[in-house]
Parts: structure tokens; sequence; C-alpha cells
């Protein structure tokens, strides 16, 4: 057996047991402990969810076949309690379980054993999920405390802008009378363009919210992805005439989508269009392409928007993140960078996902992914 750890992991972490046979828990249990670790064992899956949830472990190892409740149904309902979904799971399986395990492994077990295991494998098993979940925490963490620190520097700009046109002008409108009417007339457009830049970014900070929420519903999630059927092109038809409007670029965009349905609300994926389209416009000069393409690919449409305009570097897309914008002292441009975000979370929310090419002074072009309905 392994001598005591020094590592972090090993002389804190609370390792949750979970298998029928009394030998297998202590001989577990035993090991572990002598390796610096914290241990706790059930016997049975409903004692396992109980002891998972009271000590909150930092990995839990489970047997499949157990009474009363089996390590599948043990995993599914984990996922279902907010405090310890998530927490690195792993089966220990005999040979003739694989079917199971593979069961398993598609439910999100993150590692298994095979029975007969030796005291080195199972301490160099829990070592390495433990240091991928310290790895992962570390990120989760940086990438926090950038979505904080970009928070204080974005919003306080974003709500201050278009709140001092809002009450400048009203005020102007309240104490200058007898001004005339196209005075009058620009001012209100002036209110009512600050309002509904202010009414967006509320909107997309609460949508934001919302899937994160959604995100973490395995029971919502999957009524949303068999629920609705949305045609692309009517999508496309809705949004993208009042995106070249409001933009001041008729004619910009070029659409060229081949007929499709996707499996999503026709609010979320007129949300992705608004966002990557209105972005492409925004970050583009007028007169240049905006062009939109569309294409089934086996079981997905692919949905691409490509723009002509400044692109981002390398380092600009490995660290793109919830509301950060590029170069804005410089380019000063709407928005708190929550758009492509946006995107990427509905993608996710119905089982697709968001690509994003770009170089530097040359474009970009953004691809979503959707699981697809057929063609009608």
């Amino acid at each position: 057996m392994n001598g005591q750890a020094t590592d972090e992991h090993r002389t804190a972490a609370r390792i949750l047991v979970i298998d029928d046979e009394e030998m297998y828990r202590e001989i577990i249990s035993v090991t572990l402990q002598l390796a610096g670790y914290r241990v706790v064992t059930a016997g049975n899956g409903v004692e396992g969810l109980a002891a998972a949830k009271e000590h909150r472990p930092d990995l839990i190892l489970s047997d499949i076949n157990m009474p009363k409740m089996d390590g599948l149904a043990l995993l599914t309902a984990l996922g279902q309690e907010s405090t310890v979904a998530g927490t690195p799971f792993v089966f220990l399986t005999g040979n003739a379980e694989l079917a199971d395990l593979r069961r398993g492994m598609k439910l999100g077990a993150d590692d298994y054993l095979t029975k007969p295991f030796t005291s080195d494998e199972l301490v160099e098993t829990v070592r390495a999920r433990l240091a991928k979940k310290s790895t992962v925490r570390k990120y989760v963490e940086s990438q926090f405390d950038d979505i904080k620190k970009n928070i204080m520097q974005t919003l306080p700009h974003e709500f201050r802008t278009p709140l001092n046109s809002i009450l400048g002008f009203s005020q102007v409108l309240m104490e200058e009378p007898g001004l005339p009417e196209a005075d009058v007339k620009e001012m209100a457009a002036l209110i009512h363009s600050s309002g509904t830049r202010l009414h967006r970014l509320l909107e997309n900070m609460v949508l934001f919210g919302q899937i994160q929420v959604w995100l973490r519903d395995p029971e919502r999630l999957a009524a949303m992805r068999q629920e609705y059927r949305t045609p692309v092109g009517s999508a496309l038809a809705d949004v993208c005439p009042g995106l070249m409007t409001q933009s001041g670029r008729p004619g910009d965009v070029r659409i060229d989508a081949a007929k499709g349905e996707v499996l999503m609300s026709p609010m979320h994926l007129a949300k992705i269009v608004e966002e990557t389209v209105g972005n492409a416009l925004k970050f583009s000069e007028a007169g240049t392409a905006v062009t939109v393409t569309g294409r089934m690919d086996g079981r997905m449409y692919r949905l691409s928007v490509t723009d002509a305009g400044r692109g981002m570097t390398r380092e600009q897309l490995e660290a793109v993140t919830a509301l950060r914008q590029f170069g804005r002292d410089y380019y000063e441009q709407q928005g708190a960078g929550l758009g492509l975000t946006i995107v990427r979370s509905l993608a996710e929310l119905y089982n697709g996902s968001v690509g994003v090419t770009s170089g530097d002074g040359t474009g970009t072009t953004v691809t979503v992914s959707l699981p697809a309905a057929g063609t009608p």
C-alpha cells in the first residue's frame, strides 16, 4: 500500500465509499485512510444518498449492483440534489457489469475501477479525480473572478450612459417650454433609444440568469429539448430586417440558408439570430456584407454568421467570457459583452454548440450547431 500522502488533496479530501459487500468497503476504507483521506461508508444506494447529502464528500466511490438503490439510480438521484450534483463519481464494477457501466458513463460518471483492483490503482484513481476537480474548480473561480472584474468595469458605464441621456433630455423637455417641434422629436427619439438600450441590457441579464437555472434542472432540460420544432428560415426572416433597419445598414445582411427545422423554441432561436447577426453588424463597417449561411449536416443544422470586421486575436478568442469586450477603450462599442455567452448557453440548453473563428483584422465567423428536426 502507498504510504502517508503529503499533497493537499490526500490530506483534506473526504471520500464516500458505497458498497453492499462489507469486505470491499473495509478494504477500500482502510486503504484510503492509510493514504491520508477521510472516509465515510454506506452499504447501499439509499444510505449512500443520505450520506452524500449529510457529509458532502469530495468524491464518491460506488458499486453498481446494490440492494434498495443501485449505483445507476444513485447517480441519477445525486444529479437532482443541488448540494452534491457534480461531485466526482467513480463506479466500482465487475467485468460482467460492463453494459451497466456504459449506461453509468452516459449518466455522468467520471471514471470506473474494475474489481479486483490493487490498492495502488485505487489510490491513483482517487488522486487523479481529485486533482481534476481541483483544476476545474480553479478554472471556474478564475473565470468567475474575470466576470466580476468585467461587471465592475462594464456595467456602470452601460447603465450610466443611457440613464444620463434619459435624465438629461427629459429635464430639458420639462424646463424649456416652447422648444421647436423638431428639437422635441429629436430629444424624444434619443430618450427612446436610450430606454431601449437599457431594456435590452436588463433582458439579457435576466435571460443569462434563467439559462444558468435551466442548465441545472435535468427535467426541465429534457422537456425543453423535445417540446419545439422551429423553422430556421422563419427566425431569419423575422429578425434580420429589423436588425438592418436599427443599424442603418439596409441590404448588408445576405442570407443563404437551406430549409430546415431545429429542436429549439422560436424565442431562443430568434435570440441567437439577434445576437450573432447584431454583433456582426455592430463590429463591421457599413457597406460590407454580413453573410448568413445555413446547412443541414447529418443530425445538426449549422447556422454561420460571417462579417468583415476587425476580428479577434487567438488570445482574445481563448479568453472570451461573459461581460467582456476587447479593445473597448479604443472602439467604444455599446453592449455589456453578454451576447456570445448567451448564444453559447442557449445552444447548450438544446444539446447544441458554438464555434468561433476569427483573425485580427480579417473578420469573424460564428457557427451555431443545433439538433435538427428534419426538413419541412
